[in-house]
């Protein structure tokens, strides 16, 4: 049994423990699947610092198809940068 020193704590503690079982405002992040990359480090690098480049660009820069260049910007989160960064 829990002794509670006032009726407010008692209803402090009520609605904070209503709030959690209603709907806690917790995100909880997918689970990422681990995988290995022909990637190295360099080339992440100059994806992400030259993310403004069309895909035909980045196809001459490196050594990697259209479809991996794509996978490989979602992988790094810059597909979703550039729809956060996007303005209406």
């Amino acid at each position: 049994m829990i002794k509670v020193k006032s009726k407010l704590a008692l209803k402090a503690g009520f609605l904070y423990v209503q709030a959690n079982l209603l709907g806690n405002m917790k995100r909880y992040l997918k689970a990422t699947q681990s995988t290995t990359s022909t990637w190295t480090t360099e080339q992440d690098c100059f994806l992400i610092e030259n993310n403004f480049l069309s895909i035909q660009e980045l196809i001459e820069q490196l050594p990697f198809s259209e479809e991996e260049i794509r996978v490989r910007r979602a992988v790094l989160g810059l597909v979703r940068r550039d729809k956060q960064m996007k303005t209406y």
